[in-house]
């Protein structure tokens, strides 16, 4: 399964009209020439720098993180923003209709703190805008999760998402979690998941992988209030 989103990168060179291509796992794009791929925004690569001139890669800003276990180096795009449209589906509380609504995202990634490898980013900034019925709802938090929160609670008594992040089986991580694609997936454990009454109990189940918030399976299920760890 693969979707594309056209979208708007931004960095200090100026704007540019990208795709972004999605299988659910991974996020491709081509910016002025040169693809970078990544399990999330904000740890986009280059797969190989030698592809490509010293011109080409100056108009771009790369964090280096220390990899795990390893004595190299992972570069990874910053400084930058992106502003990409996402078909969702929505169900409506009232009658139970469905129907698609574009979610608008906007991330914002900030500059190195330091040349120092493993520094970080000032910042990174998660906006989420759905707009149904001429009304938008708006997110805007570190994290898709928290984005997501404030959108559900603005559409809470009306409207439902349909997808991972709106799912009875998705969760997070009690060790904490990526700002995109690290939900927990326990549809493989639906009885034993529903039944969590602790973190103990849910720190025993055993995920089937990750999945990404916006992604949606044939096995979705209304999530009901207070289930699993994250409620």
């Amino acid at each position: 399964m693969k979707e594309t989103y056209k979208g708007i990168y931004k960095d200090n060179s100026g704007t540019r009209e990208i795709e972004i291509e999605n299988n659910f796992k991974t996020l491709v794009t081509e910016i002025d020439g040169v693809v970078f791929s990544g399990s999330e925004f904000d740890d986009l690569s280059v797969d190989d720098k030698s592809k490509y001139t010293a011109q080409q890669l100056t108009r771009f800003t790369f964090l280096k993180t220390p990899i795990y276990q390893t004595d190299e180096l992972q570069e990874t795009l910053c400084n930058c923003s992106f502003v990409i449209v996402v078909p969702q589906t929505i169900i409506d509380k009232s009658n139970n209709n469905q129907f698609w609504s574009d979610l608008k995202i906007e991330i914002s990634l900030g500059d190195k703190r330091s040349e120092e490898p493993g520094s970080g980013i000032e910042h990174e900034i998660v906006t989420l805008s759905l707009t149904i019925a001429g009304k938008t709802y708006t997110g805007t938090s570190e994290f898709f999760e928290g984005s997501f929160d404030q959108i559900r609670d603005q559409v809470k008594d009306k409207y439902q998402l349909k997808n991972c992040y709106g799912c009875m089986y998705g969760d997070y991580s009690v060790y904490g979690q990526g700002a995109f694609g690290a939900m927990l997936c326990f549809r493989n454990q639906k009885s034993a998941y529903s039944s969590v009454t602790n973190k103990e109990e849910y720190m025993a189940l055993t995920p089937s992988g990750n999945v990404q918030e916006i992604y949606c399976c044939d096995e979705y299920e209304t999530r009901k209030t207070g289930a699993g760890y994250r409620g």
